[in-house]
């Protein structure tokens, strides 16, 4: 049992503490007049800028520490690269672009672990988050046994997420799809209100719809929208939408390719063979293929395109996402796949300007109106059961990988390490309107922020960081966020989208879940570790197959795809895939992924 030791009144009593028990907690401590912060740390991080900011002096001043920031961006490849062969790290970082993950930075002795006991005692929040969402919460990270069971120790801090959240939605000109036949009743539509003064004239103009057509009507909107004259100028110069050539791999067109149950954008995602029972990548999935067919048939009828040439002025970047945007902006493009964040965004306004709908309304037609929904259906019917979507985009309530996690330096001693979990502790777990809180993690209304509406239950528009006097400045990075439900300060037009998003859980509907997924969360890291030394061996092989076959289909090469499809198999299981199948995909070591709980608490 720890005790105290008397002592004058002006001094801090001392805690004993008796070899194996646990101190008392932070509340405790500070009830009986002990001041867990009494000793001063100087924290290292990475971040934008070397400039001390106000929310940056807060919580100096609270917890009694400095915050130095050495001035690296976790986007920064060449930049981590470099601290990295320095041999020293920061004590705390998420570095997305790290060349490392979490357990090689641990083997070269630049970080340290982190143990589940430090979880539950300076950052229960976090913990009880791992108790919720058993097991794969302990499986991130985890620095596992000689025999392949979860240890008590973690290479680093795994970020929590929003695991019932997808991005990018189908959105269409609703005025083209009234012209050409396929509008939708006004009681099946919602409208998105806007109330800022830079958006405000096109409030409603913008809709949410659960409604879904059918694939086959989705290919005759395409064509409509290329051969019927939908913005009625009495020109031929309008078309369906975008699209990319098969090697094409993204996030955004998860919508593409989400039609035919085969997901573009990650690679990890594994899938079952309907005849053989195999566990296959995607470019053995059958979904693939007929997304091929697809593809190169609408781009041969000319209803989707790919990006036109001489766009560059339009997109100083020049990059393939600059002329996306800069090619939506014409107003001659009647779908897009565009994220939901920014629909009706007023801030941000040299990112969310580009973005549809507002960049045709600001550009090209002010009267405009559009309609999204939640998905593009495929081609088995419209049953929630069958497998067309797109991508939940994080699977876990949990995540790791170098874009979702802390590390902790090796130097970080437990209590330094102490103060940073509680710190993060007190940020997770303080009430949306703690006044201390509120402030660190959002700044001050009508500096930083306002509010559409009532506060805390409406949208938040962001001031523009130029406008923000300098002794306001935020940095807004060091405190790690883990939480796994929707955040409720977002703007405007999203504040209304969540509503129905969530209400209605279009995540369960219309997202493809994987059968298995590859990451050490699910194979054992020596059995991981065995499989990147056979791909290094055979993967170039496979590499060729895959790049000839999808060539020869773009180029329109490919008479009969379903024939070609299986001379291709065989192409690609001689040259190796039947191995990785056998030694790894099939095992029983690596387990089957099942989707979560994703009830709304």
């Amino acid at each position: 049992m720890f005790s105290l030791i008397a002592c004058a009144e002006s001094e801090l009593p001392e805690l004993m503490i008796e070899p194996g028990e646990s101190a008392p907690s932070i509340n405790i401590m500070q009830q009986i007049g002990i001041n867990p912060f009494a000793e001063y740390f100087e924290i290292t991080w990475i971040g934008s800028s070397e400039e001390e900011a106000f929310d940056e002096v807060m919580l100096e001043e609270k917890y009694n520490v400095d915050l130095i920031t050495w001035p690296v961006s976790s986007y920064d490849r060449e930049g981590l690269t470099n601290m990295i062969a320095s041999g020293e790290l920061p004590d705390f970082a998420h570095m997305d672009y790290s060349p490392y993950d979490a357990a090689a930075l641990f083997e070269q002795g630049l970080t340290r672990l982190v143990s589940v006991e430090m979880y539950k005692r300076y950052f229960p929040f976090y913990y009880e988050l791992m108790l919720q969402n058993e097991p794969t919460s302990f499986m991130h990270n985890n620095v596992r046994n000689e025999d392949g069971s979860l240890s008590d120790n973690f290479y680093g801090i795994s970020y929590v997420v929003d695991n019932k959240w997808y991005y990018n939605v189908p959105l269409a000109r609703l005025d083209w799809l009234e012209r050409v036949g396929y509008g939708i009743d006004d009681d099946l539509l919602t409208p998105i209100v806007l109330t800022d003064e830079k958006l405000d004239k096109f409030s409603s103009q913008t809709f949410i719809t659960s409604h879904m057509w059918t694939h086959e009507e989705m290919n005759d909107i395409f064509r409509a929208f290329t051969e019927n004259d939908p913005d009625g100028n009495g020109e031929d110069d309008t078309y369906g939408g975008i699209i990319f050539d098969h090697s094409f791999r993204s996030h955004w067109v998860d919508l593409w390719w989400g039609q035919f149950g085969v997901i573009s954008s990650d690679a990890s995602f594994m899938y079952e063979d309907p005849i053989t029972g195999d566990i296959v990548p995607w470019y053995a999935y059958e979904g693939y293929r007929d997304y091929m067919a697809w593809a190169t048939d609408m781009r041969d009828k000319g209803y989707l395109r790919t990006l036109p040439e001489g766009f560059e002025s339009l997109a100083p970047q020049g990059s393939w996402y600059d002329n996306l945007l800069a090619t939506w902006m014409t107003g001659k493009v009647g779908y897009f796949f565009c994220d939901k964040q920014y629909i009706g965004r007023p801030d941000v306004p040299e990112y969310s300007n580009r973005q549809p709908p507002q960049s045709i309304w600001l550009n090209t037609n002010e009267s405009a109106t559009f309609v999204t929904w939640p998905a593009l259906a495929g081609p088995q019917g419209l049953s929630p059961n069958n497998k067309w979507g797109t991508r939940r985009y994080n699977l876990d309530a949990f995540s790791s990988g170098t874009y979702r996690t802390w590390n902790i330096g090796s130097s970080v001693s437990d209590e330094k390490l102490a103060r940073v979990l509680t710190m993060w502790n007190d940020a997770n777990s303080a009430p949306l309107h703690d006044e201390f809180w509120s402030t660190v993690l959002y700044g001050i209304e009508g500096v930083h922020y306002k509010w559409t509406g009532e506060a805390w239950n409406s949208g938040m528009i962001r001031m523009d960081t130029a406008k923000i006097p300098p002794e306001y400045q935020r940095k807004g990075l060091f405190i790690g966020l883990f939480r796994p439900d929707p955040s409720p300060i977002v703007n405007e037009a999203m504040a209304q989208y969540n509503k129905i998003f969530y209400t209605e859980e279009w995540y369960k509907d219309y997202c493809i879940e994987p059968e298995k997924y590859l990451s050490t969360a699910y194979m054992p890291v020596e059995m991981m570790q065995k499989y990147y030394e056979d791909w290094d061996i055979i993967g170039e092989n496979i590499n060729a197959v895959i790049n000839d076959f999808r060539s020869r289909s773009w180029n329109g090469q490919i008479a009969n795809i379903n024939t070609e499809w299986d001379r291709y198999l065989n192409q690609l299981y001689e040259a190796g895939l039947r191995k990785l199948i056998d030694d790894y995909f099939n095992s029983d070591q690596f387990i089957f992924y099942k989707t979560p709980d994703l009830s709304l608490d």
